[in-house]
């Protein structure tokens, strides 16, 4: 073969050929015009590994820079800023642990805490340090401020908790656990209804409050989504409550939102009882879950400690009557009480626009009685109470403490968690109210010129997505623009140009269009004008019944304009003692393991005298002739590989894991 012919099959210059030869093992003179075929193949093979070898060496290179500098920026960043007391839960997400190891971590070290209590600055420094973090104190509060409509709320808990006079009230009881637990096939086997079926993808989309009749007393249910979503609504509905039910499946244990329910629980002081639901399934483990119970220090009546603990089958109705007498025997305990003489004040636990009635909001009477007729006042929001509505949709002329009731006749939409109060509505107070009705805060409001200014610079070096959200219900549409909120990234921002409640109207479709933006319902459809407007698809538009399609849908949008890039996590190294069989489809290698443990389906790079030669990936690792998922530091173990071949002994195999990370 021609040596110009070569140097262009090997896309490089007849000068680089002569001079990376002798580098390679071939030596075929300064002048030489033509070559041997043989020899030209060999050339090409070698060529091609060496090339592979250069570009395997800058990638380790190139990583190793990459890890250095992330490493550098790490150690700079492991300082934590907490005030004079902090809570475990709180000091837990700040180090960035599971809280459930956390506590396990507190309990071996004679620190006896839950989730919600507090420790002092002294011992969460010490324990901070355990975990490679310097404590900074902090003077400053670093929790939101209360909300006005918060502070009512605890005030208005608070007097029904002093006031043990007046009647005899029914328990509110509220539902909370993980998604998909069976909370809501729960309240289906209590009532005698079937609500599940009516909620999108069988999880509960937003609040309600039902009332069931046993052994000729009330029982009042708050039932609370699961979803990661709807914390908020969830803690409501532990404010609300006298009572809590933790939802836990048998099958699935203390989950991310178990332990995020058991905060809430913890946070308002509620009596509480333990179902554990899903007994009738096969994997089911009720142990298991008692187990779990007790590593965070809530130990089962039948293990010595106080937690009511009633294993339940939802599906199949086993054992709700057990549930139920509990839950009238810790109502009985408590002495639960409430003045139905004085002026009715209540909670709103959900409002929404509906396009015959107007404005509605459902509200949890707290104390005294609602009528029909009561001028009421909620937060901005006021009117005269039209009509009254129990959870079946049956008018009502009044509701008594713990009654959940629907209510017509109010001028705009109050905001979930407003207390309602009856009284006179002055003219000083009809001033006050806002016309246009603010539903949620979503940080888009107006700023001063020299934020605007800011703002037109940083769409310089910031990618915005612009959206319009529109849902059915207030509560929901809360939830998901603060959710929708937490998806901006570091270089990506969300801008929500209107939300608002009911269907998808011509007027958002239009801004939609002159905006370039996309418009997500959320449980809601197209008015007729809309529908026909969406013919020409000049506007894209998104709706679903469930909150995690939508969150999806965004989350997938955001990738485009996020850059990132590969980085390797490193794991140990695997000596090479004996090769049993060596092909590049498959090759089987005797090894002990160095630096850390090596996990399966872990990628390798061969090397060789400190020179990288190849990389491949590990199919399989067997200890002892079992197949395991890894091999721990210092132990000999067969491993299966593929991609590489004519492996050695002696040779080291540097393992690693791929992941995309933002840049």
């Amino acid at each position: 073969m021609n040596v110009t012919e070569l140097a262009r099959q090997l896309k490089t210059t007849k000068e680089e050929l002569f001079e990376r030869l002798p580098i390679l093992g071939f030596d075929i003179g300064a002048r030489a015009i033509k070559i041997d075929n043989a020899v030209s193949e060999r050339i090409k093979q070698a060529w091609a590994q060496d090339t592979r070898r250069k570009k395997i060496k800058e990638k380790m290179e190139k990583q190793q820079t990459t890890s250095l500098k992330k490493e550098q920026d790490f150690n700079a960043q492991k300082e934590i800023r907490i005030s004079e007391k902090i809570t475990v839960n709180d000091l837990a997400q700040k180090l960035g642990i599971d809280v459930a190891h956390f506590i396990g971590y507190l309990m071996k070290n004679g620190i006896m805490a839950t989730l919600n209590e507090q420790i002092d600055f002294e011992t969460a420094s010490i324990v901070a340090e355990d975990y490679g973090f310097k404590t900074i104190k902090s003077l400053e509060a670093e929790q939101e401020t209360t909300k006005a409509s918060a502070r009512e709320l605890r005030a208005l808990k608070s007097d029904i908790a002093k006031n043990k006079k007046g009647i005899e009230r029914a328990p509110v009881v509220v539902v909370m656990g993980h998604v998909d637990h069976g909370k809501t096939t729960l309240l289906d086997a209590i009532r005698k209804t079937n609500v599940v079926e009516g909620e999108s993808g069988g999880i509960t989309q937003h609040i309600g409050a039902y009332q069931v009749k046993e052994k000729d007393r009330f029982i009042t249910f708050l039932d609370t989504p699961g979803h990661e979503a709807f914390k908020a609504m969830r803690e409501r509905g532990g404010q609300l409550a006298d009572i809590a039910i933790l939802v836990v499946a048998a099958d699935d244990g203390l989950k991310p939102q178990t332990l995020e329910s058991i905060n809430v629980i913890q946070k308002e002081n509620l009596p509480f009882i333990v179902a554990i639901n899903k007994i009738d399934k096969s994997g089911a483990d009720i142990d298991r879950v008692k187990k779990e119970l007790a590593e965070i220090n809530l130990n089962p009546e039948d293990w010595g400690g106080k937690t009511i603990c009633v294993p339940i089958s939802a599906k199949k109705g086993e054992n709700i009557n057990e549930l139920l007498d509990m839950i009238l025997l810790v109502s009985d305990m408590e002495k639960l009480t409430a003045d139905s003489k004085q002026d009715a004040q209540g909670v709103i636990i959900e409002a929404h626009i509906d396009k015959g009635e107007g404005p509605v909001a459902t509200v949890l009477v707290s104390v005294g009685t609602l009528r029909v007729g009561d001028e009421v006042v909620i937060g901005n929001s006021y009117g005269k109470i039209k009509a009254l509505k129990d959870w079946k949709g049956i008018d009502v002329s009044e509701a008594i403490p713990s009654t959940p009731v629907k209510i017509l006749g109010l001028k705009s939409t109050p905001n979930v968690g407003d207390v309602l109060k009856v009284g006179i509505i002055d003219r000083a107070h009809r001033k006050k109210t806002l016309k246009n009705y603010h539903l949620v805060d979503t940080g888009n409001r107006a700023r001063s010129k020299d934020k605007e200014e800011d703002k037109e610079e940083d769409k310089e070096s910031k990618n915005t997505l612009s959206i319009i959200v529109k849902a059915d219900v207030l509560g929901s549409l809360e939830a998901l623009i603060a959710s929708v909120k937490k998806l901006e990234k570091k270089n990506v921002s969300i801008a929500i140009l209107k939300q608002g409640l009911g269907n998808i109207t011509e007027s958002d479709l239009t801004l939609a269009r002159d905006s370039k933006s996309i418009v997500f319902g959320f449980n809601v459809q197209l008015s007729q004008e809309a529908q026909k407007m969406s013919y020409d698809r000049t506007v894209e538009i998104k709706t679903s019944k469930i909150i995690y399609e939508i969150l999806g849908d965004i989350e997938e949008r955001l990738k485009a304009f996020i850059k990132t890039e590969i980085v390797e996590i490193k794991q140990g190294d695997l000596l090479v003692l004996k090769v049993f069989k060596d092909s590049r489809n498959e090759s089987i290698l005797g090894c002990r393991v160095k630096g850390a443990p090596v996990l399966k389906n872990a990628k390798f790079r061969l090397i060789r005298d400190l020179e990288p030669i190849d990389e491949g990936e590990i199919i399989e690792v067997q200890k002892n002739k079992q197949e395991v998922d890894k091999a721990e530091e210092g132990i000999e173990c067969g491993i299966k590989v593929k991609g590489v071949r004519g492996f050695k002994e002696e040779d080291i195999l540097s393992c690693f894991f791929e992941e995309e990370k933002e840049v």
